[in-house]
């Protein structure tokens, strides 16, 4: 199973990948993470850097996610999330298409106002005391949203995670396709 985790900035995505990794041993791999998990059958790769707050497959290009994607895939499990891939079908989605129902795009339901205070305190922590152009984040989850009723239409398999459990939500997600 593949899971590309879909949110604007400050909705827990990044949240969600540290979730996953903490549920079983995590070793580093080529521009991922392994994890095993006790009980499931194959590992789990989280796409993608978390050596700093955020992360993910904003760290790589869309190349590399393509690649690692496709690599990892066949062994095992695929999580990968990032704000910039959250937007846009393109060259990932396209990518995703082999894999059929296998592929899962999950949206995070995070209010609008919650990320946009998340945002504003991470900026802060990391001494940015620059006024966020909160715009900029709102049209981000319009773009999201016609991105998740694309995938609706085309027919996608499309699931909506509730911001306050995602990390158990996704995890369900691939425990469900790890005994399918």
């Amino acid at each position: 199973m593949l899971i590309k985790l879909h949110g604007t900035s400050g909705s827990g995505k990044s949240t969600v990948a540290r979730h996953l990794m903490s549920l079983g041993d995590t070793d580093p791999v080529e521009l991922a993470y392994r994890v095993t998990i006790p009980g499931f059958k194959k590992s789990l790769y989280v796409l993608g850097l978390y050596n700093s707050q955020c992360g993910g497959c904003d760290t790589l290009t869309a190349g590399q996610q393509i690649s690692l994607i496709h690599h990892y895939a066949s062994q095992g499990h695929v999580f990968y999330e990032g704000l910039l891939g959250s937007e846009y079908y393109g060259r990932l989605g396209e990518a995703s298409e082999p894999y059929g129902n296998r592929h899962v795009f999950a949206f995070l339901d995070t209010p609008i106002e919650l990320c946009i205070e998340r945002v504003k305190a991470r900026r802060l922590a990391k001494g940015n005391a620059k006024p966020l152009n909160e715009e900029n984040t709102r049209n981000r989850v319009r773009k999201i949203l016609m991105l998740r009723q694309k995938l609706i239409t085309q027919g996608r398999v499309v699931v909506d995670i509730h911001c306050l459990n995602a990390g158990e939500e996704v995890f369900n997600l691939f425990k469900d396709g790890d005994n399918a």
